[in-house]
């Protein structure tokens, strides 16, 4: 139960784990971060241009130890897998992981247990910015916080703990997680591949027929599945390009820095439910097949 003075463990030091320590901060909460690699930074900039220091007690992550309230699990989704089986072994009430795409909610749901892991979709941006040697918040929207197909009371304590993100705590946080796998889906590969920022989808009438159809492949298969998305999943798309315009994707991110990508949780995770429910998904294949192949020809030619 989060209460008095939340035990709180952030497994991650980089740019979502930093804004999510940010948040814990404002709060009065100092929490333990794990790491694999130190942190490249203890500085965050705000979007009013402020820089505040980061709060934080360091511990190497293969030596942790202890109990805690609540887990903020903020590694790369490929990471977050082994973070599940280290938690496991760990004592605490409630794991809250914040990557992108599918797959990691769902291995931690069969690992840790359902009532015992939630998904904070964070639709904010946030980079690490080397010429400064800080992360850069840059804004962002609503976040969703919830699990799927339960409720426990203790989110609405997590929520409050985060009030710089905006988070509403939602009964099913289902229909959210996909809404941004769509955003994900479209945004991610397509800036990856062409070398631009978000905001370059909005000039092309090629790039709005690729989105439509990207999108409209997510939409069908979480259809199939029983998942209704909130509103009109491509709006939301060029909604999201538009406000982060000059941002570059996570996925962009990753490939100009050289570092693999999370493409196989999100346009691959869709390949392969697609094949799984007999569904045609041949434009998230490809997308995904191209972003994998950018993975191994970093550097150019």
């Amino acid at each position: 139960m989060v209460v008095g003075n939340p035990r709180v463990l952030v497994i991650g030091p980089g740019s979502v784990g930093s804004l999510i320590t940010y948040a814990l901060n404002t709060s009065g909460v100092i929490p333990q971060v794990a790491f694999r690699s130190r942190p490249r930074s203890s500085l965050i900039r705000c979007p009013s241009g402020e820089v505040h220091g980061l709060r934080a007690e360091l511990t190497p992550f293969e030596g942790l130890s202890g109990s805690w309230d609540v887990v903020f699990v903020t590694t790369k989704a490929y990471d977050a897998v082994g973070v599940i089986g280290r938690l496991r072994n760990l004592e605490f009430d409630l794991a809250v992981f914040t990557q992108n795409g599918l797959g990691v909610l769902e291995r931690a749901e069969e690992v840790l247990g359902g009532d015992r892991v939630a998904q904070l979709v964070l639709n904010h941006g946030v980079y690490y910015d080397s010429s400064s040697g800080t992360f850069v918040w840059v804004g962002g929207g609503r976040s969703y916080l919830g699990m799927r197909r339960r409720f426990r009371e203790v989110l609405r304590a997590v929520a409050q703990l985060l009030k710089p993100l905006s988070v509403e705590v939602v009964d099913d946080v289902e229909p959210y997680r996909w809404v941004k796998l769509v955003v994900n889906a479209c945004i991610n590969p397509i800036t990856a591949l062409l070398r631009v920022p978000n905001g370059y989808l909005l000039r092309s009438r090629e790039l709005e027929l690729a989105v439509r159809r990207v999108a409209e492949e997510v939409r069908v298969v979480a259809s199939r599945l029983g998942i209704e998305l909130p509103g009109d999943p491509v709006a939301e798309v060029f909604r999201v390009a538009e406000s982060t315009a000059g941002n570059i994707s996570s996925t962009l991110s990753d490939v100009l820095a050289c570092r693999r990508t999370e493409v196989e949780f999100i346009n691959g995770a869709v390949v392969e439910l697609g094949r799984k429910l007999g569904i045609p998904t041949p434009y998230n294949e490809v997308l995904y097949y191209l972003v994998k192949s950018l993975e191994g020809v970093c550097g150019g030619v």
